[in-house]
């Protein structure tokens, strides 16, 4: 099954290599569940993540990922295997 990942709009490039790789991309304003909230932590109001309290599965869970400083295949790996971070 398709992962949806929700990525913030400063991060276009991202979201077309992801959905390159197959995955499902969507913004703030998708009204489904998401597996991960994609935001770049040196350039993103924390207020974003505020938009997906109603998109995460609660039975499953939504893993947050700061872009900031990380490659492609550095976030595919944290995407699949739900490698938590801290926020701050």
């Amino acid at each position: 099954m398709r992962k949806v990942v929700a990525v913030e709009r400063n991060l276009r490039d991202l979201a077309r290599q992801l959905a390159g790789r197959g995955y499902t991309v969507v913004d703030e304003h998708y009204d489904g569940y998401v597996d991960a909230i994609l935001y770049d932590g040196e350039k993103s109001r924390l207020s974003y993540l505020n938009q997906f309290d109603n998109v995460i599965d609660m039975e499953k869970g939504a893993v947050l990922i700061n872009t900031a400083n990380r490659g492609l295949e550095e976030i595919i790996y944290a995407i699949e295997n739900k490698v938590y971070e801290p926020l701050f």
